[in-house]
């Protein structure tokens, strides 16, 4: 799984990428009159906000390679929780029946920070199963 993954070239990345960030965006910004309404629990929205965001800086890290350089862990941390604040100004400024919700914020910087760390998570047991099939290998060679 993680060699299909991270062999898939990197304009198609980006691509998906700006798609769902399009799609956070529209989801974000629409009236509420335009969205199904299911109630499950008290909160559930911080929580479909947090998934939204885990997807996000997931994605945006996969697009980015950001395996290659820590630093690009940072930026795309910066700009997923940026990108929120954003989408919450907007919805203030906008008048369309959304509002700002600092909770929202939180919702968005929780599932940043996941999908940050899960990414680092998927880098560390690739380069690990990468070695281990190194270390195979070249023990199978001096086998032979």
């Amino acid at each position: 799984m993680f060699k299909i993954l991270f062999s898939i070239q990197q304009w198609l990345r980006v691509t998906i990428s700006l798609i769902y960030l399009s799609c956070v965006a529209l989801l974000s910004l629409l009236p509420p009159k335009d969205l199904p309404d299911i109630p499950l629990f008290p909160g559930e929205d911080k929580i479909i906000h947090a998934l939204m965001y885990l997807g996000l800086a997931w994605l945006v890290c996969w697009a980015m390679h950001a395996e290659s350089k820590n630093i690009w862990y940072y930026l795309v941390t910066i700009f997923s929780i940026s990108w929120g604040i954003i989408m919450e100004i907007f919805q203030y400024l906008m008048h369309l029946g959304r509002s700002f919700e600092f909770y929202d914020i939180i919702g968005n910087s929780i599932g940043t920070l996941s999908g940050v760390f899960i990414y680092s998570l998927f880098v560390y047991i690739k380069r690990n199963n990468d070695a281990k099939m190194a270390e195979d290998s070249y023990f199978e060679n001096l086998r032979i």
